[in-house]
C-alpha cells in the first residue's frame, strides 16, 4: 500500500508553482484565527469578534498591497477572483451599455480562469477579445497592446508571471501606458478599459504596489504564498465598478456573497506580509539556485531545451530595453526531447521528486501545453516540457540530484 502520509523528508518538492505547503507563521495565524468562530455578518458579541479579525487581515492584506482595507475583497480562489475581474467587469458594464459588444485584450498564455469565461462570452457574441501573442520570449509587447486599444476596450487582463513558464510580464509599463492613452481619450483613470493583473504567480517575487502599477484590479492567490487554501482577494480600485457574480448576502460589500473564511482570510494576511518581507532574500537566493541548475541541466543533458525569458531567446529589442529580469527567480521550464512530461513526471516521482507539467488546474488533461505551444512549440514538442518550481525549503543540494536523476533517465532514453 502506497503510504501517503510518509515523512515529507523523503521528498524533495519542486511544484511550488502548484501549491505552497503552509509556513509556520500561517500555520500559528490559522490556528489563533480558528478560535474565532462565530459569523462576521452577526451583530453579537462572536460576530463582532470575527467581523473585527477580517478587518484585521483586511488591513494586513491592504499595506502590502499600499491599498485602502476597502479595496480588498476576500474570495474562495484565485480562480474565483480572476472570474469576478473578468464577468464582474463584463457585467457591470452592460448593465449601461445595452446591446453593446465591449472588447477585451489579454495574453495568450493567461490561467485558464481568465480565459475560459471570456471563452464563454466571446462564443456567445457577448464580447470580442484580442490574444496578444508573446514571440519565442514569452513577453507580451507593449506596442501589441497599444495597438489594439479600442473606445469599446472595456478591460486589459496580462498576469504579473506566468504560472508555466515564469516569465514576468511589463505590467507596470502597461498600466501606465493605459493611463497616457486615458489621457490623450480625454477619460478619467477610473473609466475604462480597466487593467486586470493576475498576480498570484508574482506575489513571492515581485512588487504588489498597486499605485505603481497603475492596477484597477488585481487577483492574489493565498496557496501560492504558503499560506491556506481555499481563500483569495480580488483588490478593485475605489471608483471603479465592477457587478457580482456570486449572490445572496451580500457580503464582501455586495461584491461576494457567502459567509466570508476569517480564519483562512487572517492566516493569508500574514502568509503576504511574510512574504512581502522575504521577497528580497528569498528571489536572491533562489535566482542563484535556478541559474546554477540551468547551468547544470545544460551541461548533462545534450539538446535540453528551455522555455521562457532566457538571454538566449531575448533577441527582440522591446524586451532588451526592459531593465528588470524578465523570469521568476524560481522557475524553470525545460524539456527533455523524446520524453513525455508525463513519463519523465513519473519517473522523477518514483525517486522522490515532485515536479509537474503545466497549470495545476489543467495538469490531469493529456494535451500538449498552450502556454508553450504560444512560443513557437509544437504540439508534439509541448508535450515533453516540465516545470520545476522551487520554493523556501528547496537546497542546492535538492537541486543537484534532480540533476543527476533527469541525466540518467535522459541517458535510457537516448541509447539507440
Amino acid at each position: 500500500m502506497i503510504n501517503f502520509f510518509s515523512k515529507k523528508s523523503t521528498r524533495v518538492y519542486l511544484d511550488n508553482a502548484g501549491a505552497t505547503e503552509m509556513s509556520a507563521r500561517a500555520k500559528r495565524a490559522l490556528a489563533f484565527a480558528l478560535e474565532t468562530y462565530g459569523n462576521p455578518s452577526g451583530i453579537h458579541k462572536e460576530g463582532t469578534e470575527a467581523a473585527v479579525l477580517l478587518d484585521k487581515a483586511r488591513a494586513l492584506c491592504a499595506t502590502v498591497l499600499n491599498a485602502h482595507a476597502y479595496e480588498v475583497y476576500f474570495m474562495s480562489s484565485g480562480t474565483e477572483s480572476c472570474n469576478a475581474a473578468v464577468l464582474g467587469t463584463y457585467e457591470a458594464y452592460m448593465k449601461n451599455n445595452k446591446g453593446a459588444v465591449p472588447h477585451m485584450i489579454v495574453s495568450s498564455i493567461e490561467h485558464p480562469s481568465v480565459l475560459e469565461p471570456l471563452s464563454v462570452l466571446e462564443k456567445s457574441g457577448k464580447i470580442t477579445v484580442t490574444y496578444l501573442p508573446v514571440y519565442e520570449s514569452g513577453i507580451v509587447h507593449l506596442n501589441d497592446v497599444r495597438e489594439v486599444l479600442t473606445p469599446e476596450t472595456i478591460l486589459v487582463s496580462v498576469m504579473y508571471a506566468n504560472n508555466e513558464i515564469g516569465t514576468l510580464q511589463p505590467v507596470k509599463e502597461i498600466g501606465r501606458m493605459l493611463e497616457e492613452w486615458k489621457k490623450k481619450e480625454g477619460v478619467s483613470h477610473t473609466s475604462y478599459p480597466y487593467f486586470h493583473i493576475d498576480a498570484c504567480q508574482a506575489a513571492n517575487y515581485c512588487n504588489l504596489d498597486v499605485v505603481r502599477l497603475r492596477a484597477h484590479l488585481m487577483t492574489v492567490n493565498s496557496s501560492k504564498i504558503y499560506g491556506p487554501k481555499g481563500v483569495a482577494l480580488l483588490y478593485k480600485r475605489e471608483g471603479i465598478k465592477v457587478s457580482e457574480i456570486v449572490y445572496g448576502g451580500g457580503q464582501e460589500r455586495g461584491l461576494r456573497s457567502g459567509t466570508e473564511n476569517v480564519a483562512g482570510a487572517y492566516a493569508f494576511g500574514e502568509a503576504l506580509k511574510e512574504a512581502h518581507e522575504l521577497k528580497e532574500s528569498e528571489s536572491k537566493r533562489l535566482r542563484d539556485l535556478r541559474n546554477t541548475l540551468i547551468q547544470n541541466l545544460t551541461q548533462e543533458i545534450p539538446g535540453i531545451v528551455f522555455y521562457g525569458a532566457m538571454d538566449v531567446y531575448d533577441s527582440h529589442t522591446e524586451v532588451k530595453k526592459l531593465k528588470e529580469e524578465r523570469r521568476l527567480p524560481n522557475n524553470i521550464n525545460c524539456r527533455v526531447k523524446g520524453i513525455s512530461s508525463e513519463e519523465m513526471i513519473l519517473r522523477l516521482d518514483a525517486q522522490g521528486f515532485a515536479v509537474s507539467h503545466k497549470s495545476a488546474c489543467a495538469s490531469r488533461e493529456t494535451d500538449g501545453s498552450y502556454v508553450v505551444m504560444a512560443l513557437g512549440a509544437t504540439e508534439e514538442e509541448a508535450m515533453e516540457n516540465i516545470r520545476i518550481s522551487f520554493g523556501r525549503s528547496t537546497r542546492k543540494q535538492d537541486l543537484m540530484a534532480l540533476a543527476s536523476a533527469m541525466k540518467t533517465i535522459a541517458a535510457k532514453y537516448t541509447k539507440v
